[in-house]
């Protein structure tokens, strides 16, 4: 006999495991996974996503819920009966569930309760907020009132749900309970109980008393079910010891027949390697560095020594993770000269304007009064293509002169 709830166990601890110490994994000096509020920008995994490119998460949204859309299509309620952390959390919690405590035992069944409602509160503002920071403002006593706010009412929210709600959140508050039943279809897979071994039940209703919400699996298939295959491993223990196998399953739709290769399962799977492959473009081709020129609206176009001068404000943000040092160069024309203040160095989250002035021999204006001129800036990282801002250069407006008889 295949116990369920050993695997059930072991991705709860591992789940467990990856939500408490991922913000505390460094890659590049940066958490693994935050959204850093004061500089708006996400740390993933390396990469640094500004808001700027914000557009990027909402693809990734888009993939994320298309490939919830597809495991339910093929596997049902799986999600929540193994990987939801909900579900996860409250069966951490599983002593506030035994019957008959004594005040003494309901007493610290409260306490562990709360404990664990700050340990998870604490642990969600350190995807917002770095732990190391955290930790050492907390201990220097400058914590932010923000974050310490936060922190009572996520803890309070968490606690009272463990206490008051449990499992009923389930079968009421959850959106995703009320979905499935317009993506589930004949072959998806479901726990069930099997009519045809009726005979066999002795009505011990071990599956009852073990369902975390409270259905008999043997009444047929409920939307409230979370495919936690409990009800599974308690009939099998029964029957066990009649040499019968459990009479409930996971089974692919009452046709116990698995199709992978139906026509919503691939429609949903093509839409969901669109917007991956969409996310995978958009994150290989993102800009490390914004560059834009604009006129110097202080300087007005004017001729020096056979030259004419235009001034314009160059601005580079930096959004990559190090310091980036820029040339600039202009294309359209070979013969110039560009002044600016040099090195032109920008740290990451920084934005830098320098005042440039360029001089084109007045030869080259000479049939048009505007030039259309490209700007390049090119870091001292090999690894980053150069970005070009369009601008135009333009001779100065001479005024003209009163005719006398």
């Amino acid at each position: 006999m295949i116990n369920l709830q050993r695997y059930r166990w072991a991705v709860r601890l591992f789940n467990t495991a990856l939500f408490i110490l991922l913000p505390f994994i460094t890659i590049n000096g940066q958490s693994a996974l935050r959204f850093d509020i004061p500089s708006l920008r996400l740390f993933f995994f390396g990469t640094s996503v500004w808001i700027e490119n914000f557009f990027i998460v909402l693809i990734f949204t888009f993939f994320i819920t298309f490939l919830g859309i597809l495991v339910t299509q093929l596997y049902g309620r799986i999600w929540c009966g193994w990987f939801c952390p909900h579900t996860v959390m409250i069966n951490l919690t599983w002593f506030f569930d035994r019957k008959k405590q004594t005040l003494i035992q309901k007493v610290i069944s409260h306490i562990l309760v709360f404990a664990i409602s700050t340990v998870i509160s604490v642990t969600i503002v350190f995807y917002f907020v770095s732990p190391y920071d955290f930790f050492r403002d907390l201990a220097a006593g400058t914590l932010s009132p923000v974050t310490a706010w936060f922190c009572i009412v996520i803890t309070a929210i968490t606690y009272l749900s463990f206490v008051l709600i449990r499992y009923k959140f389930c079968t009421t508050v959850c959106p995703y309970s009320k979905l499935q039943s317009i993506m589930f279809d004949k072959n998806t897979l479901i726990v069930a109980f099997d009519p045809a071994t009726a005979d066999r039940c002795i009505k011990c209703n071990a599956c009852v008393k073990t369902c975390p919400v409270g259905l008999d699996i043997r009444k047929g298939l409920v939307s409230a079910c979370i495919n936690c295959g409990r009800c599974i491993t308690a009939c099998a223990k029964v029957m066990q010891k009649k040499e019968h196998p459990s009479l409930v399953h996971y089974i692919y739709g009452f046709e116990k027949e698995k199709k992978p290769f139906r026509v919503n399962v691939l429609i949903t799977g093509i839409v969901t390697l669109v917007f991956l492959s969409i996310f995978v473009w958009m994150a290989a081709t993102t800009k490390p560095f914004e560059f834009q020129v604009l006129p110097n609206q202080q300087f007005m176009p004017r001729e020096k020594d056979d030259r004419i001068i235009n001034s314009y404000e160059l601005i580079i943000k930096n959004i990559s993770d190090k310091e980036l040092t820029f040339d600039i160069s202009v294309e359209g024309t070979d013969d110039y000269e560009l002044q600016y203040e040099k090195p032109f160095s920008v740290k990451p989250a920084e934005t830098v304007k320098r005042t440039a002035f360029l001089f084109i021999e007045e030869d080259e204006l000479e049939d048009f009064p505007i030039l259309s001129l490209k700007m390049s800036a090119k870091s001292d990282n090999a690894e980053m293509k150069p970005i070009e801002s369009e601008f135009s250069f333009r001779r100065p407006i001479k005024a003209k002169r009163k005719v006398t008889e």
